[in-house]
C-alpha cells in the first residue's frame, strides 16, 4: 500500500476519539447508484455508506428515479429527480448536481459518493469519493473505455479543481490523481456491512457440498484466464460463480448462478470451502470485502488495489500456488476469526463513516 496514503487513512480513523462526542451533522449525499436504481445489491457496494453515516447524522440523498419525489427510506431522506436509462450522456448525473447545488446552502457537508454526480456543486464546498479512474481500470471494451474517457474529460477533472475533498477507495487511485490535486486527495478504504455479512447469520445451501466448493462473486475486471486456469487445474474441485453473464469454458466442474438474493449469496459464503476473485484490474472490490467478513480464505492475485485491503494473513494469493494446484484446500484456509476481526476492525462501515466524518 501507498505508505502515506495508509498513514493518513489511520490517522482520519482515529482522530475523532480526540474530539470528545460527535455532533450531528447536516449532510447532503449524491449518487446516481441507489437501492431503486442500482445493479448491486442492497448490502452491497458503496451506496450502502449512506445508511450507515445516516445512524448518527440527518442524512439526505439527492438520486434519480422514474418521476419527481421525495421519501424516506430507512434513516434517509431521498429526494429523486426524474432520469432513467443507460446515462450515457450523464443527463442523470447533471440532474442529480443541479438539485444538489440547489439545495446545497441548507447542509453542513456535501458529499458526492462517486465523482459522477459533483459537476454543478459549489466550488471547494464538496467532498467526492472517486472509484475509477482510466489507467488504473481498464476495460476491454471499447463503449466501455470511451465512457471512462469522456467521464474523465467532462466531469472528473473538473471534480479535481473544485472539490475541497478527495477521496480514493484504493491507494493506486491516489497515485493516478494528477499531482497538483493530490494535497486534497487521501486514501480510505471501502466498507462492507458486516452486520448483514455474518457468518452467524447464515445457513448451509443445500445446492453444493458443504465445503467442498470455490465461489466467486462478480464479473468486474476478473481475469478470465487465471480463473479459467485455476479451473482446469483442479477438475474435481467445483467452482460457483454468481453474477458471471459469460461463461468461462465448458468445465464440467463449474456452476453459474444469478438473481439470488442477498442472503442465498450469504448462505454461498459460507458453505463455500474458499473464495476467489483474480483481477486484471482492482480499486475495491465487493466479493473481497465480503469474503473478508464472512471469514473466508481468499484466492487472488498480487496488484495494486487488492493489496490495500488483503495481505499474506487474510487471503492466498495465487503467486504461492504451486501449478494452480487446490489438492489440500485445507492448508490453504487461514483463521476465520482473524480474518472476520480484520473486517471488522479495518473495512466495517462504522469505522469508514468516523474516518469520512474527521474530514468533512
Amino acid at each position: 500500500m501507498y505508505f502515506g496514503a495508509y498513514i493518513g487513512w489511520i490517522s482520519t480513523s482515529f482522530s475523532l476519539h480526540s474530539r470528545g462526542k460527535k455532533q450531528k451533522m447536516k449532510i447532503l449525499f449524491l449518487s446516481h447508484q441507489w437501492t431503486r436504481n442500482s445493479h448491486l445489491s442492497l448490502y452491497s457496494g458503496f451506496k450502502r455508506f449512506i445508511h450507515f453515516a445516516a445512524l448518527g447524522n440527518d442524512a439526505t440523498l439527492v438520486t434519480f428515479g422514474p418521476k419527481e419525489e421525495e421519501y424516506e427510506e430507512d434513516n434517509v431522506s431521498v429526494i429523486a429527480v426524474k432520469g432513467g436509462g443507460k446515462d450515457y450522456f450523464f443527463s442523470n448525473r447533471m440532474a442529480i448536481s443541479r438539485k444538489g447545488s440547489e439545495i446545497a446552502g441548507q447542509f453542513d457537508v456535501i458529499h458526492s459518493i462517486v465523482s459522477d454526480c459533483t459537476y454543478h456543486l459549489p466550488k471547494n464546498k464538496f467532498t467526492f469519493t472517486l472509484h475509477v479512474l482510466p489507467g488504473v481500470v481498464r476495460y476491454k471494451e471499447f463503449r466501455q473505455n470511451a465512457f471512462l474517457f469522456l467521464k474523465y474529460h467532462l466531469i472528473q477533472k473538473r471534480a479535481f479543481r473544485r472539490a475541497r475533498n478527495i477521496v480514493c477507495v484504493s491507494s493506486n487511485l491516489l497515485e493516478g490523481i494528477p499531482k497538483k490535486y493530490r494535497s486534497k486527495a487521501r486514501f480510505i478504504p471501502h466498507g462492507v456491512d458486516t452486520e448483514f455479512w455474518d457468518p452467524a447469520l447464515a445457513k448451509m445451501p443445500k445446492a453444493f457440498p458443504e465445503g467442498g466448493y470455490v465461489l466467486s462473486v462478480g464479473s468486474h475486471g476478473m481475469d478470465r484466464q487465471l480463473l479459467g486456469q485455476l479451473i482446469e487445474a483442479n477438475p474435481s474441485v467445483p467452482f460457483v460463480f454468481v453474477g458471471v453473464k459469460e461463461k468461462l469454458g465448458a468445465h464440467p466442474n463449474a456452476h453459474y448462478l444469478s438473481k439470488i438474493s442477498d442472503e442465498e449469496l450469504r448462505d454461498l459464503y459460507l458453505g463455500a470451502a474458499l473464495t476467489s476473485r483474480p483481477l486484471l484490474f482492482a480499486t475495491a472490490n465487493n466479493c473481497i470485502l465480503e469474503s473478508l467478513a464472512m471469514g473466508k480464505t481468499i484466492l487472488v492475485n498480487r496488484i495494486p488495489g487488492v493489496t490495500d485491503y488483503l495481505t499474506d494473513e487474510t487471503c492466498v494469493f495465487t503467486d504461492t500456488l504451486k501449478d494452480m494446484s487446490l489438492a489440500n484446500i485445507p492448508a490453504l484456509k487461514l483463521d476465520p476469526a482473524f480474518i472476520r476481526r480484520t473486517a471488522i476492525e479495518k473495512f466495517s462501515w462504522s469505522s469508514v463513516v468516523n474516518a469520512y466524518e474527521a474530514i468533512y
